[in-house]
């Protein structure tokens, strides 16, 4: 019979998050394991939560939970370095198999390389290690970001290049880029499509809809419209 891997620094995180909040209306405890999942993501959800002053905190990190981040601003070095907010940021960072240099509560060199790194993962170009509150909501969450067994280069460098395009897009957020093509990569591609065409923010949603389809069957007849006239 094998063993399961225990990583101390996940078991720290969920010790400190158990006990920074567990007399708080809301949060539910995350079992002290030492293993990474959804149940220490979510622990540390309802925790952010907690300091961004909502008083009822759920697993969903939703617009609400964005907005308030967007009010906050960027967390830096040098910027909102509230202590627990940054030992959320130091543990989601464990967790996710960065390591920031403790969970200190000190965003300093070793946090802001470690979301750098991340930053990259997720095929940004030019990393500042600052986070913002889609990166944080990324952070957050069991996707991956590293090239994952059985995966293909390809498909990774297509989510990657899709995060960097689109990210500044209000309903666009962070994508995996584990290299399988899954349902999250299929939706970033129609909301690709949709922007491409024109669609704004408010109506762009990542269905494949009516509207798109016949945007995109009129844009196929004006290239071969394009072709013909060419001689192509």
């Amino acid at each position: 019979m094998g063993f399961e891997y225990m990583d101390a620094m996940v078991l720290a995180t969920q010790q400190w998050v158990n006990q920074t909040y567990g007399s708080h209306p809301g949060y539910e405890p995350v079992e002290e394991t030492g293993k990474t999942g959804w149940s220490t993501m979510y622990a540390l959800t309802r925790g952010l939560q907690i300091e961004l002053g909502i008083t009822t905190p759920v697993d969903s990190f939703g617009p609400t939970t964005l907005s308030l981040l967007d009010n906050l601003g960027p967390i830096s070095t040098t910027s909102n370095t509230y202590p627990n907010i940054v030992k959320i940021i130091q543990g989601g960072l464990y967790c996710k198999g960065y390591g920031p240099g403790g969970i200190t509560g000190t965003f300093g060199p070793g946090t802001s390389t470690a979301i750098s790194s991340m930053q990259v993962d997720l095929g940004l170009l030019n990393p500042d290690g600052v986070v913002t509150p889609k990166l944080f909501k990324a952070l957050l969450t069991m996707d991956a970001y590293v090239l994952l067994a059985g995966a293909s280069n390809v498909i990774r460098s297509i989510q990657q290049w899709l995060n960097r395009k689109y990210i500044h897009r209000a309903n666009f957020f962070y994508m995996p880029c584990d290299g399988f093509y899954s349902r999250n990569t299929q939706k970033a591609l129609v909301y690709a499509i949709q922007y491409e065409e024109g669609l704004s923010d408010s109506v762009a949603n990542g269905n494949f809809g009516p509207t798109t389809q016949n945007l995109y069957l009129a844009s196929k007849k004006c290239i071969k419209r394009q072709l013909k006239m060419y001689h192509l």
